[in-house]
C-alpha cells in the first residue's frame, strides 16, 4: 500500500519508527490546511501574517516529527492539528509582544453594523471565473475584523469541519461558537453585498 493511501493515524505511526517518507506524505496532505489556518489567526496582530504563518507551519510538522505519537485518536486529526496550529500561532503573537486580547478587538459575539472595512470590496475584474471568485470570498473573509468570527468561518467553509470540532478548537461553548458563525456570515455577506453594488454601479 502507497503512503499517500494511509490514514493520518498510520503516517504518524510510521514516522515513530523514523520513516522520513511518511512525513513528507503527511506535509504534502496537510501543509496547505494548517497554513491557511494560521494565516487567519496571524492577520492584525501586527506581525506579517504571510512570513509567521510559514514559521508556525514548520514549527507544527518539526513537533509531529519529534513526537509523532502525540496524537492519541481521541478526536479528528484534522481538529487536533489545527488546534496545535492555533496554539502555535498564538505563541508567536504573545513572542513578539503584540497580542491583543479578543475583548479589547472587539466584542467576541457583537452584532456590529460594519464587520469588515469599508473598502472590502474585491475588484469585480476577479469574480469573473469561479476560481477568482473564492478567492475573492477569501479576500472578505480576511478582512472581518473580529478575529473569532474570522477564525470561526475559516474552519467552517474553508476546512470543512463541523461546529462540534470548531468548538473543540477554540475551547467555547457551541452555541457561542453558532453565534460567531451566525454574525461572521452576516458580515461576510455585507461585504459581498457591496461588490455586488459596485459591479451593477459599473454597469448600470
Amino acid at each position: 500500500m502507497s503512503k499517500q493511501a494511509l490514514a493520518p493515524g498510520e503516517l504518524l505511526a510510521a514516522m515513530a519508527g523514523g520513516d522520513q517518507r511518511a512525513l513528507d506524505v503527511l506535509y504534502r496532505e496537510w501543509s496547505r490546511k494548517v497554513r491557511v489556518f494560521a494565516h487567519a489567526k496571524l492577520l492584525y496582530s501586527g506581525l506579517d501574517a504571510d512570513a509567521v504563518a510559514g514559521e508556525v507551519t514548520v514549527d507544527v510538522f518539526h513537533d509531529l516529527w519529534r513526537d509523532p505519537l502525540r496524537y492519541d485518536g481521541r478526536v479528528e486529526f484534522a481538529t487536533w492539528l489545527l488546534t496545535l496550529t492555533r496554539n502555535k500561532a498564538i505563541d508567536q503573537i504573545r513572542r513578539h509582544g503584540k497580542r491583543r486580547s479578543i475583548e479589547e478587538q472587539l466584542d467576541e459575539d457583537g452584532d456590529q453594523e460594519e464587520g469588515v472595512e469599508e473598502d472590502a470590496a474585491p475588484d469585480p475584474l476577479a469574480l469573473h471565473e469561479h476560481a477568482q471568485r473564492r478567492t475573492a470570498v477569501q479576500r472578505c473573509l480576511q478582512r472581518l475584523r473580529n478575529p473569532l468570527q474570522r477564525e470561526s468561518l475559516t474552519l467552517w467553509a474553508l476546512e470543512d469541519l463541523s461546529v462540534l470540532d470548531i468548538a473543540r478548537i477554540q475551547d467555547a461553548p457551541e452555541g457561542t461558537v453558532k453565534t460567531r458563525l451566525f454574525h461572521g456570515r452576516l458580515n461576510l455577506r455585507q461585504c459581498m453585498e457591496r461588490w455586488f453594488a459596485q459591479e451593477g454601479g459599473r454597469h448600470g
